[in-house]
């Protein structure tokens, strides 16, 4: 390994020759990455976590984001050799079925290029999800730590959007986000499993100090990032998922611990007219105009029920004239995103697609996995499918395949008694296993 080394800083030192210094450094810190991740193939995995909330402080224009590259990374360095002996089953079949539905639309979708466009990110996420699985059902230790890495990245992120505001460089009752050209919503879809993570921490009283800072943090930037699909999201998280889990007295410190977050961020600068501005938006525009989107959506479902207009392809699909043919009150504009992963997975998939969908994830939603840490990525995989319900963020973001990939090992581990693949004893041939999936 020092020889490789050797030879990678060499190599650097030369380049400085040729004026190729950026591109062969970042080669060589892949290389360097790639050369630690074949000997301890975690360090990647708690990269690629922790690299996601700040994902786009740094992009390298051939390579991609630094979360893009760890994530690559961590599949050939964890993925090639153990090939033979990946657990391929704790991904659900309706998972493998839907992305194989989303490849075989190409065949018939509006406009091929859009799709074979964006395959390629849903197919390295999903590869990564399957490899993040096995890992949880080889180690199912791993989950914690790991979460921990992604919450305290996301907390650094809330911080660099929420500091500039109290600072005074950014005017108040503007919405806020982590870094320049990142939306706001995007934004707050990140900040929403660490939020999450940090209320679970603090109501099991679990390093307090910590997850109460990073609670209040997150809470903040989601407040200030003015994201409605996130604050009912995270409504919807408390109510579905928290409370009916909690003792009668645990209930009333959590509406405590949750008033005092949500009341403190509010009196934040500008936070209070911002979230009364975003209210009446809301009733004013139906959602920024969301309902004439979804509206021209159902059109679009309409014109191919059965296997949709193709993977990627609602944009191209959303014409002037589905626009006439909808019952959208007001012009949207043509080339429009669904916002909604219903409506989305209709109109590009058909019902076969969205099916396949509901098959693969509201299993994971709706039933735990197993361990200490299967209700807190219950409910946090749940609060990104509810913002996803306003937001595109199922086929391109990082952190959803994240925890589908921990929720699919966790609900694996479920039915098989809980006991990682490396500590289970031979069975021998012809004797029946029970299962005592609920343990």
């Amino acid at each position: 390994m020092l020889a490789v080394l050797g030879c990678i800083a060499l190599v650097v030192v030369l380049s400085t020759r040729a004026a190729l210094l950026v591109q062969v450094t970042a080669v060589a810190i892949v290389l360097v990455a790639l050369v630690l991740g074949l000997r301890w193939p975690l360090l990647l995995l708690f990269a690629f976590a922790a690299l996601i909330p700040i994902e786009e402080v740094v992009t390298l224009s051939d390579f991609g984001t630094l979360s893009r590259i760890a994530g690559l990374l961590f599949a050939v360095a964890y993925g090639l050799p153990r090939l033979g002996q990946l657990t391929f089953r704790a991904m659900p079949l309706p998972a493998w079925a839907f992305v194989g539905w989303a490849v075989l639309s190409v065949g018939w979708a509006l406009d091929q290029g859009a799709a074979l466009a964006e395959l390629p990110t849903l197919i390295q996420l999903f590869v990564v999800a399957v490899l993040v699985a096995d890992v949880v059902v080889h180690s199912p230790s791993v989950v914690h730590p790991l979460l921990w890495a992604y919450t305290l990245s996301a907390t650094v992120a809330a911080l660099v959007g929420i500091v500039p505001l109290l600072a005074g460089a950014v005017a108040p009752g503007l919405r806020i986000a982590a870094f320049p050209g990142q939306d706001e919503a995007q934004f707050a879809a990140v900040l929403l499993p660490a939020l999450v993570f940090s209320l679970s921490e603090l109501l099991n009283r679990r390093h307090l100090l910590l997850s109460g800072a990073v609670a209040v943090a997150c809470t903040a930037g989601v407040v200030l990032s003015g994201t409605r699909g996130a604050w009912v999201s995270m409504t919807v998280v408390a109510v579905l998922f928290f409370l009916p889990r909690l003792s009668s007295r645990q209930r009333i410190a959590a509406v405590l611990v949750t008033a005092l977050l949500v009341g403190g961020a509010v009196q934040l600068p500008g936070a209070a007219a911002l979230v009364t501005q975003r209210a009446d938006v809301a009733l004013s525009s139906g959602g920024s105009g969301r309902v004439d989107i979804w509206s021209v959506g159902i059109a679009i479902f309409e014109s191919a029920p059965v296997a949709g207009v193709g993977f990627a392809n609602f944009p191209v699909a959303f014409t002037m004239d589905r626009i006439v043919a909808s019952a959208a009150t007001a012009d949207p504009g043509i080339s429009r995103a669904p916002h909604n992963i219903i409506i989305g997975t209709l109109g590009e998939l058909g019902l076969v697609g969205f099916i396949l969908l509901v098959l693969f994830l509201l299993p994971l939603v709706a039933r735990g996995g197993w361990g200490s840490d299967a209700a807190v990525v219950q409910a946090a995989l749940a609060s990104l499918m509810t913002a996803a319900l306003f937001l595109d963020i199922l086929s391109n973001r990082k952190q959803v395949w994240l925890l589908i990939g921990i929720a699919a090992g966790l609900a694996y581990l479920r039915r098989h008694d809980g006991i990682p693949l490396g500590q289970r004893p031979a069975v021998p041939a012809g004797t029946t296993v029970a299962s005592h999936s609920g343990r």
